[in-house]
């Protein structure tokens, strides 16, 4: 398309844009270069005609017929003159002395009377020139001046009327394909923007760029963090599989073994029978614990991802739950387990309901409260707590007297397969899935979780629900 094709084009106005710049450049550039080099002449004709005054003053100091003297300079497009001190003109060599006015108020004789030298410039009557005069003071009192036409600005300009004519049309031809090339310049940083670094692009850029490639950077940033988490939750898939094959080999390769030496009648006295199937019984109720608490995280991954009707039809559908009650339930499940661990274990219950799915908050509080218990010291007591904060929201909160957890530590407690004593995990129990099931379970019901610990201090845990919104419910009046 022609760059003069459409009056909104960006090549017609870059061309217009410069074509104007060059042409006020060029015209600029010839005034200021036409009154420089004026400026220049004048000071070289002044310089040569100040030593040609002096010079002249020279002979005419040293002879007693000036005329004569004068009559025989020749210098070229050069008037001399010759000043009585009263300002007559004794002598002009281009017109009669006796026709000439008297020069004697002439700023350059005046000068020279007072100084010895005197210069000066003025506009001659013709166009274009002005005049340089040099005078200087004979030892008579006679002053001697010499003048020379010099060429002005003006007359300059016009000489350069031919040569700027020229220049012009190149201008217009170089203007041509200087804006076909400035427009593709101009448009070459939105066509050479990299999408997949926009930053790279942002010191080349237009102002007017840098948001588009800001917006584009921060979508960026924003898919790569998606991958991130992708690349994230496979490396935890990975490192999960890892370990569940790990807890899974260690009761499964014990089981092997001590069913391996019975069966092999390598095993004779019944009492060590008894002792390997009460080992045996042991290490498939851990695995057994093991395989219930892989499913139920299973079940909370996928409820995550899934809408809220689908994640019903995985862990259960929701309803009210007493939390005192529950608590109560989750103390008679664990009263032979804190008696065998010496651990006194307390209630400390406020009226509080929650809408939730039981089986997972029944998991949240059991796991919860066997933590506290196997974590602690003989001697030592743990605290199951409910009731409703002052913001009215429910919560569950587990005290215990036991070791404490590290600060450095309670950030990774909730991983999965993450224990805080690992020299002793093995002899303290557990999966080391219970954490990770409370703080899905926690996040499945929008509740917020709360660790404050110290070592050999015990452990305070707060699970924190939503203000609960509970379904009315017809109260039967008592018959009478």
């Amino acid at each position: 398309m022609s760059p003069f094709g459409s009056k909104h084009t960006l090549s017609r106005r870059v061309f217009g844009t410069v074509f104007t710049v060059a042409f006020a450049a060029i015209a600029v550039f010839t005034v200021v270069g036409s009154a420089f080099l004026q400026s220049n002449l004048a000071a070289v004709t002044r310089s040569e005609l100040h030593d040609e005054a002096e010079i002249v003053a020279a002979a005419l100091d040293s002879t007693t017929n000036d005329i004569a003297v004068l009559q025989r300079v020749e210098i070229e497009n050069t008037r001399l003159t010759l000043i009585a001190e009263d300002g007559a003109v004794i002598y002009d060599n281009q017109e009669p002395a006796a026709t000439m006015e008297n020069h004697g108020q002439r700023p350059e004789v005046l000068q020279a009377r007072e100084t010895g030298h005197g210069s000066d410039e003025r506009d001659s009557t013709t166009i274009g020139e002005v005049m340089l005069y040099e005078a200087v003071l004979l030892d008579n009192g006679q002053v001697i001046r010499i003048a020379q036409a010099q060429a002005g600005v003006l007359s300059i300009l016009l000489s350069f009327v031919g040569p700027l004519l020229i220049i012009a049309a190149m201008v217009i031809v170089v203007s041509f394909f200087a804006a076909r090339r400035e427009s593709r310049a101009i448009i070459a940083p939105l066509l050479d923007v990299d999408l997949d670094h926009p930053k790279r692009n942002m010191e080349g850029a237009y102002a007017e760029m840098v948001p588009m490639l800001e917006r584009i950077e921060s979508q960026r940033q924003e898919l790569k963090q998606q991958v991130r988490v992708l690349a994230d939750n496979d490396r935890m898939r990975r490192e999960f599989t890892a370990n569940i094959t790990h807890e899974l080999k260690t009761p499964l390769t014990a089981i092997s073994g001590y069913a391996e030496l019975i069966s092999s009648d390598m095993v004779v006295d019944e009492a060590d029978v008894k002792d390997f199937a009460s080992r045996i019984y042991r290490e498939a109720g851990r695995l057994t614990a093991l395989v219930n608490d892989i499913l139920t995280l299973s079940n909370l991954d996928e409820a995550e991802r899934s809408e809220s009707d689908e994640a019903a039809g995985v862990l259960g559908s929701t309803e009210p739950i007493d939390l005192p009650r529950m608590l109560e339930t989750v103390q008679q499940r664990l009263e032979h387990v804190a008696l065998k661990a010496e651990v006194a274990l307390f209630l400390d219950e406020h009226p509080a309901m929650v809408i939730g799915v039981p089986r997972l908050l029944d998991e949240l509080a059991y796991n919860l409260a066997s933590n506290a218990i196997r974590y602690n010291r003989p001697g030592g007591s743990v605290v199951l707590a409910c009731g409703i904060d002052d913001d009215g929201r429910p919560f569950i909160r587990v005290e215990d007297t036991g070791i404490g957890i590290a600060r450095e530590e309670q950030a990774k407690i909730f991983e999965r397969f993450y224990r805080v004593d690992k020299s002793r995990s093995k002899a303290r129990g557990g999966t080391g899935l219970g954490l990770a099931i409370v703080k899905h379970a926690a996040a499945f019901h929008g509740a917020t979780i709360s660790l404050d610990s110290e070592p050999d201090c015990g452990t305070r845990i707060v699970v924190t629900f939503p203000v609960q919104v509970l379904p009315s419910v017809a109260v039967p009046t008592d018959a009478r």
